[in-house]
């Protein structure tokens, strides 16, 4: 009692069964690949907020004291980024060193650019819109592979419980043979030809079983899952509707015409900015600043740091200015045409997309509609093989029939059930094609019964 109290958690753990949903709801909560669309959302609206506080008016501060030649160019208002001014007089001959101080804090608002700030954050809106519907087609592409690896693995099953059926038929009669091999009423021959036939079925589960695992290990890698320890729903692959589905124009909505349409109004957006290039922009100045040399009134230098301090004077300014490159009345041209063709390619890359996702549409519906009648006669057929299988084999046993013939019959009875087994993953792939050209989950789930 307490070794079994004790194995009670190994022999009572049990995998969780996963359906297709909860397959897509894993997908979508652990793959990487959606986070990263994530941060380059975020990354798009952070960048817009960037533009959003380019309103804001530039301050610049700029301070110095130095020491040297007083005999230089005297110094500007504006302080250019990175180059020190200086403050010099020519009223003495003598290079005199002595100190210089230099401050100003500057204010500069471009309240006027014609509009370029708004079409910049049209363009800006427009990426984020780009970046959600790479995110939705991420999404979708997950979900077609997922669903892709599902019934893959639902295959590899089925086929690997049609070869455990066929390995046990055989091993019955294989049974059924040495016992009466035995008893002298069959020769002892027609057991190695059994045996052959058995051998070359349990290899085939070898083939379905790798096949299974393989299919096992992708579904588990897109769902966060590496160790695989889960099991999917078998029951789906049989549980379907046979049921013709109405024709249907591809819709807009499909993930990759949204990204296809999303790349045509930021390339529209990046048009609009470039237009706006040719506009000259309007600012409000203003500032301080605080100028001074070692450098008397009488022209003599004082040598010392406190020098400049004590010959300081204070300067302010306001007033409107305006920046214009007429360069750019020339190069927008050119940037006009860049733009134009940036969005002739997009919506040629859009329109044969849409051509393309029609004709596969197309194809995929005429392809189930096949498909659909395929696989009424292939399981008419496999009830057949299998009431013949039934009726044979008892004439077998009682001595009507020779091993050559049975086993005959008992390969048909496999290739109907392979056939059969084929024919429900050509109707469930050609189902999945229709869902991705369409751009609509959904539609696996409506044909599978509840």
């Amino acid at each position: 009692m307490g070794f079994l109290l004790l194995n009670t958690p190994a022999v009572f753990a049990q995998s969780k069964t996963y359906s297709l949903q909860d397959v897509w709801q894993d997908v979508l909560q652990h793959y990487p690949s959606l986070a990263a669309r994530k941060k380059a959302i975020e990354e798009q609206e952070l960048k817009k907020e960037l533009i959003k506080e380019s309103f804001l008016p530039d301050i610049n501060i700029q301070a110095q004291q130095s020491y040297g030649s007083i005999q230089n160019i005297p110094g500007s208002f504006f302080p250019l980024p990175g180059i020190y001014t200086t403050s010099g007089s020519n009223k003495t001959a003598d290079n005199i060193p002595g100190s210089n101080i230099y401050s100003s804090a500057l204010l500069q608002w471009n309240f006027m650019q014609f509009g370029r700030q708004q079409k910049k954050l049209t363009a800006a809106s427009a990426a984020i819109r780009v970046s959600n519907t790479q995110l939705k087609q991420e999404e979708w592409n997950l979900l077609s592979n997922a669903s892709r690896f599902y019934f893959s693995a639902l295959t590899a099953h089925a086929a690997l419980r049609v070869a455990k059926a066929d390995t046990r038929r055989l091993a019955e009669l294989l049974e059924l043979l040495q016992s009466q091999a035995n008893a002298g009423l069959r020769p002892g021959a027609d057991t190695l030809l059994l045996k052959s036939s058995l051998l070359q079925s349990k290899a085939k589960e070898h083939d379905f079983s790798a096949t299974l695992k393989r299919s096992m290990i992708r579904l588990g890698a897109l769902m966060g899952n590496v160790k695989s320890d889960f099991s999917i729903d078998t029951t789906i692959f049989n549980r379907f509707q046979p049921t013709l589905v109405g024709a249907k124009d591809v819709q807009q909505e499909h993930p990759y015409l949204e990204q296809m349409n999303a790349r045509i109004q930021a390339a529209e957006a990046d048009k609009e900015v470039v237009k706006k290039e040719i506009y000259p922009s309007v600012g409000l100045l203003a500032g301080v600043g605080v100028k001074g040399s070692g450098i008397s009134t009488d022209g003599t230098m004082d040598k010392g740091l406190a020098g400049s301090w004590q010959n300081a004077s204070g300067t302010y300014l306001a007033g409107i200015g305006l920046t214009w490159n007429f360069a750019s009345l020339y190069q927008n041209k050119t940037k006009r045409a860049v733009a134009d063709r940036v969005i002739a390619t997009a919506k040629a890359d859009k329109e044969a997309v849409q051509i393309q996702l029609q004709a596969q549409y197309a194809s995929s519906l005429a392809g189930w509609d096949e498909q659909r009648q395929k696989l009424l006669a292939t399981q008419a057929s496999l009830n057949a093989s299998e009431e013949a299988y039934a009726l044979y084999k008892v004439r077998y046993e009682s001595g009507l029939l020779n091993l050559i013939e049975l086993l005959q019959l008992q390969k048909n009875l496999q290739e109907a059930e392979s056939n059969y087994v084929t024919a429900v993953s050509a109707y469930w792939n050609e189902l999945l094609n229709q869902s991705e050209t369409l751009g609509d989950p959904s539609l696996i789930l409506t044909v599978i019964k509840p």
